[in-house]
């Protein structure tokens, strides 16, 4: 199916969202996407899911969260960012989407890549009315352990985590709740992806997942750590066009 691609900003607080949008050319509203990218990644890295996803009917939005990377295209500054700023950020977007004027209020759906995937679920969880589904690629539920045992106060700001400038204020905007009991809320369907030899991410947290979401799949990748290789990529978008078809 032909689609067309446009820009498409969105506001959250003072900062401006950059983001594409990729509009089947179909008679009516379509199911959207919403495509969150992980730490320090951009909007341009998931442009490949947005292409397959809008040539098969189903629009896609992909946009930068602010302060999300070097290289993101958003306001904002990387030491304001956290995982709260990022779920405001997704937030903004999704109510931006709904009304849109091309999405179908009624089927629109998240999916993530590591932080972004764990953005997305728990923010799903928190709005799981306006979420139909969602897929989530390698999702960081590891952030909690890796940083609350970390004292914000004594932090020295800024500093470099991960070829990124951050500061006390990721620390300070962590979830400090039970992330598993609180995705549970999400009835929905869920796909999960995950490598089995992902370093950063530990499949062990996928499968907790999985057991967490009340409807949901966990697809393993064998030998695929975090960040896929060329035809794991491809196999994912695949799995993942497929998924949202189904639901619509």
């Amino acid at each position: 199916m032909n689609y067309t691609v446009k820009e498409m900003p969105c506001k959250s607080g003072e900062n401006d969202i950059y983001g594409l949008a990729y509009i089947p050319e179909a008679e009516g509203k379509v199911p959207a996407v919403i495509l969150s990218h992980g730490y320090n990644s951009s909007h341009s890295h998931i442009l490949d899911l947005a292409e397959q996803l809008a040539g098969s009917g189903i629009a896609a939005y992909c946009y930068d969260f602010c302060g999300g990377s070097s290289i993101s295209k958003s306001g904002g500054r990387t030491t304001d960012m956290s995982i709260a700023t990022e779920q405001t950020d997704l937030k903004n977007v999704i109510e931006m989407v709904k009304g849109c004027g091309f999405a179908d209020s009624s089927r629109i759906f998240l999916y993530g890549e590591s932080q972004g995937g764990f953005v997305s679920a728990l923010t799903a969880a928190e709005m799981s009315e306006d979420i139909a589904g969602m897929v989530l690629l390698y999702p960081a539920f590891c952030i909690p352990d890796n940083w609350l045992g970390k004292s914000a106060e004594e932090m020295t700001e800024p500093f470099d985590f991960m070829g990124m400038t951050i500061s006390r204020t990721f620390r300070e905007g962590l979830p400090e709740y039970d992330v598993f009991a609180h995705i549970a809320a999400f009835e929905k369907p869920v796909l999960i992806i995950h490598g089995d030899a992902d370093a950063l991410v530990d499949v062990s947290y996928a499968q907790k997942a999985k057991d967490a979401f009340p409807d949901c799949m966990l697809e393993i990748y064998p030998d695929e750590g975090h960040g896929f290789s060329p035809d794991a990529r491809r196999s994912m978008c695949g799995k993942a066009v497929e998924f949202f078809k189904n639901l619509v």
